[in-house]
């Protein structure tokens, strides 16, 4: 779960899913003069738009954290339940395409590339092992591409990732000095000519981007998220008032900086 706790009295809550799903906007409409390695160009955007589809019944399922007094979002979500949700997520992709899984796998490892948590270590290293048996299958079957070419695949989805969060994860409309932390300085991905991407708030409804990668001018984009009161995030029957909330939606315009 995404949440925003930058209202006085209430959150914003926004599924992974739905988040990974603006992911995959992006990822579509990427201009293919800027993409590497384009004849597994399906696989890279189906491991895009479903990169947190194992979030799906964590998030229909939310968790209150007392000791924060607040709910569990992605970062604070307990690590053992996380980590299990991960590797079924993993799973599920290789079945249904082996390449895709193989860039969710490399995704949810580099969260603990610099973890000191038993359980996190213990992760990366399963992934590890299975990212090599992986590469060895997709080599046998000729589908692994260059290691230049996994690179940018790995560095698009994160990017594709990235302003995603930055769209779902700060007020909207926020200032430059109010944004969250992560993005301030633009993307880390320099996937344009190793130019940073850098991302700017106009308005509730209208994001920047300098310089621009998408084939078309404007993106629009449809924010799902239920609106939960403060008082309500404590009581036993939290996940029931989740449930039972309404979906709203906001709608925001990505384009290029003038």
């Amino acid at each position: 779960m995404i949440i925003q706790n930058h209202h006085k009295d209430h959150v914003i809550c926004i599924e992974q899913h739905e988040h990974a799903l603006i992911s995959g906007q992006f990822v579509r409409d990427w201009k293919d003069d800027y993409f590497i390695g384009k004849d597994m160009k399906k696989s890279v955007e189906h491991a895009v738009i479903n990169h947190d589809r194992s979030w799906i019944p964590l998030d229909k399922n939310p968790i209150y954290l007392p000791e924060k007094s607040k709910l569990a979002s992605f970062t604070d979500f307990p690590m053992e339940q996380k980590l299990q949700s991960y590797r079924s997520g993993i799973v599920q992709l290789l079945n249904e395409d082996l390449y895709a899984g193989f860039l969710l796998s490399c995704h949810y490892a580099s969260f603990f590339s610099n973890t000191a948590d038993k359980l996190g270590i213990t992760f990366l290293l399963e992934e590890d092992n299975r990212q090599n048996v992986v590469k060895e299958a997709l080599r046998e079957k000729k589908l692994l591409p260059l290691e230049r070419e996994r690179e940018f695949h790995f560095n698009l989805l994160q990017l594709c990732d990235n302003l995603s969060l930055y769209i779902c994860m700060n007020r909207w409309g926020a200032r430059k000095e109010e944004e969250i932390t992560w993005f301030k300085d633009g993307f880390k991905q320099e996937l344009l000519k190793n130019q940073r991407i850098y991302p700017e708030w106009l308005s509730e409804t209208m994001v920047t981007l300098d310089p621009y990668p998408f084939s078309h001018d404007q993106l629009q984009i449809e924010i799902p998220f239920k609106r939960l009161s403060k008082n309500d995030l404590s009581k036993p029957n939290i996940q029931n008032i989740y449930r039972d909330t309404p979906t709203e939606h906001h709608k925001i315009i990505v384009s290029k900086k003038h």
